[in-house]
Formats: C-alpha cells, structure tokens, sequence
C-alpha cells in the first residue's frame, strides 16, 4: 500500500509480495501474503485493505499504519494544497484506517503501530505541515491508547529518523534511499549510520508481541540517538543557500 500510488507504486507492491512469497516458501507460506494498491486518502481503498485481509485470513491482529509523505512548508511558501495533501495521508487516513478495522481488531484483542517521526517533538524552519502531521499522530496515539485499551486494543507508534527508503524523493532527489543515509547517517550517535527500514520493523514486531503486552499510548524513538541532538532537518541547505 502507499499514500498515493501509481502505476511504478503498483509494480513495486507486487515485487514485494513476490519477494515474501518466496521468502516464505521453504516454510509452506506462499499463501499467506496478499497486496491492495491504492490512495490510502480513498475511503474505500482502506475498507478493501481491512476486508481483504479479513476475507484472506478469516482475522486481523496486527495494523501497522505506515504511509506518508514529506512536504516542504515554511509558512510564507506553504499552499492550502499541500497542507490538506500532508494532513489527510499522514493523518486523517491513519485515523479512518484504525477506525475501519477496529472491529476486528476488538474481536482478537489485536495490536495497532502508527510509525510517526523524532520531528514530532521538535521544531524547525521549514516542514510544517509534516511536523504538524507528526505531532497529532502522537497524540492520536495517546489518546487512542485510553479508549481502546478497555477493549483489549494496545496502541503505539516508533518514532524513526531519517530511514534508507524512497520518502527521499520528497527532499528533492530522486528517491535513491541512500540520500537519507547521507544526510542523515553522520550526525547519528550509534554507529554513525542511518537506519534502515529492519531496524524500524524489529521495533514493530516488538511492538505487537506478547512480549510488549502491557505497553500501550508510547511514542519510542528508534533513531540511534539521532533527536538527542535536535531536529535533523535544521541542518539540511535552506532554500536560496549554496
């Protein structure tokens, strides 16, 4: 799935259910993996995600909200457009997924993970709209965590840095994963290195196993030390800087 997918999105997805049916096979679990492609944004789009993998499985214990995208937005440049662009994907659609499938995740006592972002906390020149976006979801996972824990739902969110994915394309580039990683990577406390999406996903897997059965409502900075030194965005070139 992706925020908002396109033909090359598509393509991508289908590689990557190929990639875990094989992956899977040696186990006898080809038939355990399914994709939907779409605009998360789509009403729609989210209940076929939800009903898909509920008609596939016959259950649901796990949803991980894990779309987005990264706008610019300094305050004299910030267009209504991509404001409500930002707000609805990293948002508004995570709020209606989790609505879409609490019902089923009511009957399994199920997990839920939002992957938010360090900026969520912190402050910058630029981004609004994404640092504003972060910010509610933390929240949302909080107050999420109060009204659906006496239903046996636990809620919580990691909190990445800057991750080795294709959300690079949104700084500009040309979505080559390793633009993080050298943006990023040398100002990280552990290792000197930006994360890649395992680390972000053993968290997760964390997050959703009876090992973390009585954490719920936190927000856990996976990030290598990275927010402990402020916002990573205030040292990427401004705008008009050479």
């Amino acid at each position: 799935m992706s925020g908002l997918a396109g033909k090359s999105d598509f393509g991508r997805l289908q590689e990557a259910e190929e990639k875990c049916k094989q992956a899977g096979a040696a186990g006898g679990h080809t038939n355990r993996f399914i994709a939907v492609a779409g605009d998360m944004t789509d009403s729609g789009v989210r209940k076929k995600v939800v009903q898909d993998t509920q008609a596939a499985f016959g259950r649901l214990d796990v949803l991980v909200a894990n779309h987005g995208v990264l706008m610019d937005g300094a305050l004299p440049d910030l267009s209504e457009t991509d404001f409500d662009t930002t707000m609805d994907i990293n948002l508004k659609s995570f709020v209606f997924l989790i609505k879409e499938a609490l019902h089923y995740l009511e009957t399994t006592k199920g997990s839920i993970v939002c992957v938010s972002s360090i900026v969520s906390t912190l402050t910058g020149p630029t981004l609004l709209p994404y640092f504003l976006s972060k910010s509610a979801t933390d929240h949302l996972v909080k107050c999420l965590a109060v009204q659906l824990g006496p239903k046996g739902i636990r809620i919580n969110a990691v909190n990445p840095s800057g991750v080795n994915t294709r959300i690079a394309r949104f700084l500009g580039g040309t979505g080559d994963p390793e633009v993080m990683g050298d943006l990023f990577g040398p100002n990280t406390p552990l290792a000197g290195q930006s994360s890649g999406a395992q680390e972000q996903a053993d968290v997760i897997a964390f997050l959703v196993s009876e090992e973390a059965r009585f954490i719920a409502g936190q927000c856990l900075a996976v990030d290598g030390g990275l927010s402990l030194k402020g916002n990573p965005f205030n040292w990427l070139p401004q705008k008009g800087s050479s």
